[in-house]
């Protein structure tokens, strides 16, 4: 497998204009959170197993269809929280996934990574570089993750196609101190030329499948008495 490089000889605009890059990001977040809210129509109950439940939702902007899931999970904030912005977990549980690297890490509450999902042929691999943020309400406890690709902030791979967009929410709602409710929305293009057709049969498979492992992964001890600082349990 030919080495990936992340950084060129120079910086790009995102990486040297920090103000810059997180008020785009900003912009962008609220952009996608309007499509989240008001681009979903005739939304399709594509699985229901394992008490997750995938739905496939016809966008008004996009030829691929968005996906919404709900699911629970024996977990607390911090937990939940702790096992997302461990990237170096990510080959174990998102489904593809066969390289992830973090990249920069922001602040406690924010990180740029790098991931490599694997693609059947003829597709070829996709590769993402993505903006992951996250917080909390501090009334309500609410917590909420945002994924946001940022295609732009280091040079692609040859070998690879850059995913050109993607954008997730994660809605984590605490049941109670040790059980959550998560409601998940992604928008993504895979960029290159495969059939919008081909991606939308297959789109309800990779949620359904990540979300079963994390709800094993995340009871393992390096997860279980995790602390976040900035996340109220």
């Amino acid at each position: 497998m030919p080495p990936i490089i992340f950084k060129a000889t120079y910086p790009t605009p995102l990486q040297s204009f920090p103000s810059q890059r997180r008020f785009l990001c900003t912009f962008a977040l609220i952009l996608f959170s309007c499509y989240a809210v008001w681009g979903q129509r005739d939304c399709v109950l594509k699985k229901d197993k394992d008490s997750i439940k995938v739905y496939t939702c016809a966008s008004a902007h996009l030829k691929f269809k968005s996906i919404k899931a709900t699911f629970t999970v024996d977990a607390r904030l911090s937990q939940l929280a702790a096992f997302v912005l461990d990237i170096n977990n990510y080959c174990d549980w998102q489904y593809n996934t066969i390289r992830a690297t973090l990249l920069q890490k922001i602040n406690e509450q924010e990180v740029i990574y790098y991931t490599e999902i694997a693609a059947p042929w003829p597709a070829g691999n996709r590769d993402m570089i993505v903006d992951l943020q996250v917080s909390q309400d501090s009334i309500t406890k609410v917590m909420t993750i945002t994924a946001m690709g940022v295609p732009k902030w280091a040079p692609g791979n040859d070998h690879l196609i850059r995913v050109p967009m993607s954008f997730a929410t994660w809605t984590v709602i605490p049941l109670s101190s040790s059980r959550l409710k998560v409601e998940y929305f992604i928008q993504i293009d895979p960029g290159g030329s495969v059939p919008a057709w081909m991606v939308n049969l297959v789109s309800a498979q990779a949620p359904y499948d990540s979300f079963k492992t994390l709800k094993d992964k995340i009871r393992q001890r390096k997860f279980m008495n995790a602390k976040v600082p900035f996340i109220q349990d």
